[in-house]
């Protein structure tokens, strides 16, 4: 009788250590897709449980492409700075009150171009491990593109649309006064510098008469978000000051026109989400005799 007690005792034991270990199993699931930021924005890198197990006594490990890259640690109930990586200290959180419900997400704060790139999110119990991973892409808006004329030795004169500060190399269109594209006919340069950032030119030949051209540098990432910035620029050698005020007042509508119809295709669904940056310049030219 005390054999057939002890066995009973010793099925039910493994069945209760056999149900606690399945009971303490779970995986880490991240984005399908990657994260994309802004320089010096703040971003959250998301990360749950599932089930949604209640971690506050588990370790959240983030790391950076390696497990000696350490992001944040959380373990034996509070965060370890001391085992952190310097660029992230003072930028990077949990979110406490939620990791109850099984959220390890990241806060990252005052994103920097060197926090591009793999991250891995590692979540360790008493009993069962798991990670997930994912990447964030860190892009960098250039600067206001800028265009200046010059004129080449063999007399032609061109246009050369500048911006430099790019993380990603960005889309540029040139349209004409009629709103006709004329980007087939520049030359494009791209540029990196120290801080491995791109510097963009794009020069287009142009006739010697009157003309308007915009400039447009378009991001190439699908981030929802959307800003637009216009400079326009008047050469007009031996013109009347209401001649400059009547053609600039032209330049203006003509950019305004761009920009309210690109506001109307976005605000349609028509265009996709992005970061566009606008210059525009009037070239006026005078024939002599």
């Amino acid at each position: 009788m005390k054999v057939q007690n002890g066995w009973r005792c010793s099925v039910f034991f493994l069945l209760y250590m056999t149900h606690v270990a399945w009971t303490q199993r779970f995986d880490v699931i991240g984005p399908s897709t990657d994260i994309f930021a802004l320089l010096g924005e703040d971003v959250t890198l998301p990360a749950s449980l599932s089930p949604p197990l209640n971690v506050q006594r588990f370790e959240v490990r983030w790391v950076q492409n390696d497990l000696s890259s350490v992001v944040l640690l959380y373990w034996n109930l509070q965060i370890r700075p001391e085992r952190q990586m310097q660029t992230y200290k003072g930028r990077t959180a949990l979110f406490p009150e939620e990791l109850v419900s099984g959220n390890v997400s990241l806060r990252l704060q005052d994103v920097r171009v060197s926090d591009g790139g793999l991250y891995r999110c590692l979540v360790t119990s008493e009993r069962w491990n798991e990670e997930t991973h994912l990447t964030l892409n860190v892009e960098v808006v250039g600067t206001q593109p800028s265009i200046s004329i010059s004129t080449t030795e063999d007399q032609q004169t061109r246009l050369e649309c500048s911006s430099e500060k790019w993380s990603s190399r960005p889309e540029v269109t040139w349209r004409d006064m009629n709103g006709v594209d004329v980007t087939s006919q520049s030359i494009l340069t791209v540029q990196r510098d120290d801080e491995g950032l791109l510097r963009v030119s794009s020069i287009i030949p142009i006739k010697w008469e009157f003309n308007v051209f915009s400039c447009l540098m378009r991001s190439n990432t699908t981030r929802p978000a959307y800003q637009s910035k216009m400079g326009v620029y008047v050469f007009s050698p031996n013109v009347s000051g209401w001649s400059v005020v009547f053609w600039l007042s032209m330049a203006l509508c003509v950019t305004a026109t761009v920009l309210l119809i690109l506001k109307w295709r976005r605000m349609r669904g028509e265009s996709k989400s992005c970061i566009i940056k606008m210059s525009s310049v009037v070239l006026y030219a005078h024939f002599y005799n």
